[in-house]
């Protein structure tokens, strides 16, 4: 029992010695026995300056407390907690002084003072990244499903209990879990647009520095522009597309089907432009083009690729269109995609 106490000998008669901080913490938290406690209590009603010494420390633990029930948005239980620990007369007693010790301190410092070190922390980020060439599909910890395109990424609070915001980097399509009290957000890129949805399914993507552009497939979304001052609801079938340096919003209805071929390794085109097929091609399947003969870009092309490789759909864009290409065996310096030249055939 001589540890108890700092250099004491007999602790009835020794209520001048401070008892250790171990031994007042677990007093504060209602661990000690009867018989410690009661010694604890003994020495603070010895003096004055030991109720304040008590009140310093029972008040920051217990604002601790309370500090992490109100995190959790549980301060019924908090304040039962606190109510629990305060039990017994003697220790009631007590408690009454160390409040009235409390109260002084906080006229004197101020709540701000106390709590100076009680700053909520935001919730544990994680990140998922989709590898190049793969279709990445995350399970959210609130029963939401994303689907990330290659290269594309997604931050996510590991705890969605109380928030639901979300940040998209690329290209990805969102299956929302409902939940009428919490929304799900959406921040694309930089903070260009924001997408606040209860429950739903949409496509979303982000080209950097030019466009964000939203598919609602189903139930409904409001889109929030902060540069432009818009908020907008889509419909199913509306696509929304934001041009970033205009500052400008189109919408139009849509195919959803089509929007959605990159989540099947789908590639479709419906006397689409040369410009975009190969535009498609180039993001598809992370290639470059070299287009030596302009009049390529003057036609069109029609067809359907579902899981095929970028040389089977050369092959076919070949006889169809009367285009030949080559492919470098090497990677060009400080571009790191292979490169597709390509020129028209010529009738002989």
């Amino acid at each position: 029992m001589s540890s108890v106490y700092k250099n004491s000998i007999n602790l009835k008669d020794q209520y001048n010695e401070t008892p250790d901080e171990s031994m007042l913490m677990r007093y504060l938290a209602g661990t000690l026995p009867s018989e410690e406690r009661q010694l604890v209590e003994d020495w603070a009603n010895n003096s004055a300056a030991h109720q304040q010494l008590l009140a310093r420390m029972a008040f920051i633990y217990e604002a601790q407390q309370v500090q992490h029930a109100l995190q959790r948005k549980d301060a019924q239980a908090a304040f039962q907690q606190v109510y629990r620990r305060v039990e017994g007369k003697a220790r009631i007693a007590v408690m009454k002084k160390i409040a009235v010790a409390a109260a002084i301190l906080i006229g004197l410092f101020g709540l701000s003072t106390l709590f100076i070190t009680q700053k909520s922390t935001p919730p544990a980020l994680l990140t998922v990244t989709a590898q190049k060439h793969a279709l990445t599909t995350v399970t959210l910890p609130d029963g939401t499903t994303v689907s990330l395109s290659a290269g594309s990424s997604l931050s996510y609070p590991a705890n969605m209990d109380q928030e639901r915001q979300v940040t998209l980097h690329g290209k990805g399509y969102f299956d929302v879990a409902p939940n009428a009290k919490t929304p799900f957000q959406v921040k694309v890129g930089n903070g260009d647009m924001y997408i606040h949805v209860l429950g739903t399914t949409f496509n979303l993507e982000e080209i950097p520095q030019n466009r964000v552009q939203a598919t609602l497939v189903s139930g409904s979304i409001e889109l929030t522009i902060p540069d432009k001052g818009i908020k907008k609801l889509l419909k199913p079938t509306e696509k929304a597309v934001y041009l970033i340096k205009d500052n400008s919003l189109a919408i139009t209805k849509v195919n959803t089907d089509r929007e959605l071929d990159w989540l099947y390794n789908r590639l479709v085109f419906r006397k689409t432009p040369m410009k975009d097929v190969l535009d498609r091609l180039s993001d598809f399947y992370d290639v470059r083009f070299d287009v030596k003969d302009q009049a390529i870009m003057q036609g069109t092309f029609t067809g359907t690729f579902e899981d095929k490789p970028l040389l089977q759909v050369l092959e076919y864009i070949k006889i169809a269109s009367k285009i030949s290409y080559t492919m470098e065996n090497r990677l060009q310096k400080n571009e790191g995609k292979p490169l597709i030249k390509l020129t028209k055939q010529h009738k002989d």
